[in-house]
């Protein structure tokens, strides 16, 4: 006799139980009561012969055996969604005009590339592009500013849905004048005391900036903030200090025989997660699911060497 499986029902109420750490908070998220949403938990553990969560005081944690299957769960939801939404959109055309935002520091350097191949593929899609930094990408989606973002994690809200599509590195460079020049790899505490250029703090590259300097004891030079990549490049190339860049700009916009030297941390990648993201309620949803695989696909292709998948559970 077959033993009776988790259905995929079951998948959604653990994830979204994980993601509210609340039985109650994901019940009314569910539109479910709370003992239904028991009972079905109750069910699916027996099903897997785990203990998926562990209530205290606290609040509702995974357990070791929830959390590591969490990650196979979202997997699984997404592989299912890809299936309903392929399916959905076979019989119509990919078509119609959309508000797509984007962060001016990707946008210029994956556009070029991505733009063509969509358009080739749907020609009756029509993408209207505005750049923003990654808080007004936020809400301009919540106020129907953009149907869909392409932007970085984390993502303030919860209420979208988000798709992972890329991870990106980002590399240290100097000026060919820096005692560092041409070492390709070095230490973090070699940025012990180096003067760090950085864009402003709009961006949560700034953010992640200002934690590496943190941390290795480099120093921050907010006086010397830029408002794009371009002109950090710039002042990396007059030699006023250090900046960490993300590699689609470093390959596209420093070309050959430009005054800068580009190096890598050795101790761990420093890499920025890329996401498509759009209202959990847009009635284009379907579109924009198949959507962001395609940009996925394409942009992986043209960067293989380059970008990688996204390696994070904030993933739904």
């Amino acid at each position: 006799m077959t033993a009776k499986k988790p259905s995929i029902k079951q998948l959604e109420y653990f994830v979204t139980i994980a993601r509210s750490s609340n039985f109650r908070k994901a019940a009314a998220k569910l539109g479910i009561s709370q003992p239904t949403l028991t009972n079905q938990v109750v069910a699916m553990e027996e099903a897997l012969g785990v203990q998926l969560f562990e209530r205290s005081r606290a609040g509702t944690l995974l357990s070791p055996e929830g959390r590591e299957l969490l990650p196979v769960a979202r997997d699984i939801l997404d592989r299912y969604q890809h299936l309903m939404d392929t399916a959905q959109s076979s019989n119509r055309d990919m078509g119609g005009t959309f508000k797509l935002g984007v962060s001016p520091t990707i946008g210029p350097h994956l556009l070029p590339h991505l733009l063509p191949a969509l358009h080739t593929r749907y020609p009756k899609l029509k993408l209207h592009l505005r750049e923003g930094d990654p808080r007004d990408l936020e809400t301009g989606l919540a106020k129907g500013t953009f149907d869909l973002i392409m932007t970085v994690l984390p993502m303030q809200s919860t209420e979208n849905r988000v798709r992972p599509l890329f991870t990106e590195p980002i590399k240290i460079v100097v000026s060919e004048k820096h005692p560092l020049a041409g070492r390709g790899t070095i230490s973090g505490r070699e940025l012990q005391g180096q003067s760090v250029l950085t864009i402003d703090d709009h961006y949560h590259l700034h953010r992640q900036i200002a934690g590496l300097c943190e941390r290795f004891g480099a120093s921050l030079k907010r006086e010397f903030e830029g408002n794009s990549l371009d002109t950090l490049s710039q002042m990396v190339m007059m030699d006023l200090g250090v900046a960490f860049l993300p590699e689609l700009f470093v390959q596209s916009e420093l070309k050959k025989g430009a005054a800068i030297s580009v190096l890598t941390l050795e101790e761990e990648p420093v890499v920025r997660n890329h996401v498509a993201a759009w209202r959990v309620n847009s009635s284009s949803r379907h579109l924009f699911q198949k959507l962001s695989y395609d940009i996925k696909a394409i942009a992986m292709d043209k960067f293989a060497g380059i970008l990688t998948e996204v390696v994070t559970e904030e993933n739904i």
